[in-house]
Order: structure tokens, then C-alpha cells, then sequence
């Protein structure tokens, strides 16, 4: 996870959150303590609960932050021209950001993809929810510009988008590696971009 492009994080918060995100994919979530994230961060335990309840509460601000930064990153790359494949492959890596590799490549990738809280959240939905929504308006741009079409597809523009953004999420469950993962996104790109191309 970057912290570059994180909205309004001080210094200390930041040092806080790559602390936890590190100790998260090294030991895993039931393993890492609020003392290791204290430790990674440069500060006591008890200074450290000035900012945060519990190591769930620090879970849940890294989901919350990827997301609100992913949302940015995706309305960059739909601002850009090209084919409908590159550019949904290009949005997928977007919402991506750093923190999936890490989170691939942790051996306790099962146990932090299955946390269902931190995903569950109010912000984090709403933000799933805008995003899908900027790739149904960026189908329907495509759709009025005569470089896309829904026919045959029996899919409005957010329908389409809302599957696009179900099967990106869905195939991590089935991703033996982030390497994996990466080539069966690159197959669902190909896939949802032919047929928006297709007429």
C-alpha cells in the first residue's frame, strides 16, 4: 500500500498504517500484536492507542484509505483513451493499488482476504459502489461515442459495470498467486472489453 497518495494521513498515522500493513502480511492478522505495530511504527504501545482501539480498528482504516485512494486512481485511468480491454485491465490495477501483491504474496493471504468486517463497512461499500458507478459511466460515454455497445449483452451500463467489478473480485478466491491472479485478470479484461467492443 502507498501512502503517497493517501487523503489528509499525518506523518504518525501514516508511519502507523505501513507498520500495520507490514506486520499484517508477515504474521497475519490474529498473529500481529498492537506491540509489533508499536514497534514497526517507532512508538510506544500506549502512545499508539492514542490513535487506534485495536488492531481491527487500524484493519479497518487501511481497507477504508485503499479504497477512497483506489476510487482516485480508477477515475484517472477511465479518463484516458484506448481499447476497452487496456483500459478495464489498467482500472483493475488501479483499484488494486500496492496492497493486493502484498496481500497475494503473504502466506496468511487466505486469513486477510477472508475478513469480511473491514469490506463491509459503510465507506468501503460506498466507495465499491462509486467506483462500479464510474465504470458504468465510462460504458455509457463509450456507448453515446459509438466506440461501445450493449446489444446483445442484455445489460444496462451499471449492470455490466456491477459484473465487471463482481468477477475482478470474485477470481482472487480462485488466484493460487498474485502472478495468477494477474493473468486471469487479464483474461476478464479481455473478456468484458470484447464485448463492449463487439457490434
Amino acid at each position: 500500500m502507498t501512502m503517497q497518495d493517501e487523503p489528509q494521513i499525518d506523518t504518525k498515522e501514516a508511519a502507523i498504517l505501513r507498520a500495520a500493513f507490514e506486520c499484517f502480511a508477515r504474521y497475519g492478522l490474529r498473529r500481529t500484536s498492537m506491540a509489533d505495530i508499536a514497534s514497526g511504527a517507532g512508538m510506544s504501545r500506549p502512545a499508539l492507542y492514542l490513535h487506534y482501539a485495536g488492531k481491527e480498528d487500524i484493519f479497518n482504516a487501511l481497507v477504508r484509505i485503499h479504497f477512497e485512494t483506489s476510487e482516485k486512481a480508477v477515475e484517472r485511468v477511465l479518463a484516458k483513451p484506448g481499447p476497452a480491454a487496456e483500459v478495464l485491465l489498467a482500472a483493475f490495477h488501479a483499484i488494486d493499488g500496492e496492497a493486493v501483491e502484498a496481500m497475494l504474496n503473504s502466506p496468511h493471504a487466505d486469513e486477510i482476504l477472508s475478513a469480511n468486517g473491514p469490506f463491509s463497512q459503510a465507506a468501503v461499500v460506498e466507495a465499491h459502489a462509486r467506483i462500479t458507478r464510474h465504470i458504468a459511466r465510462w460504458i455509457e460515454i463509450g456507448v453515446s461515442e459509438g466506440r461501445f455497445s450493449l446489444d446483445g449483452l442484455h445489460a444496462t451500463a451499471d449492470e455490466f459495470a456491477a459484473a465487471v467489478m463482481a468477477t475482478k473480485f470474485g477470481i482472487k478466491s480462485f488466484a493460487k498467486d498474485f502472478a495468477d491472479y494477474r493473468a486471469a485478470q487479464g483474461r476478464v479484461a479481455a473478456i468484458f472489453g470484447k464485448a463492449l467492443s463487439s457490434k
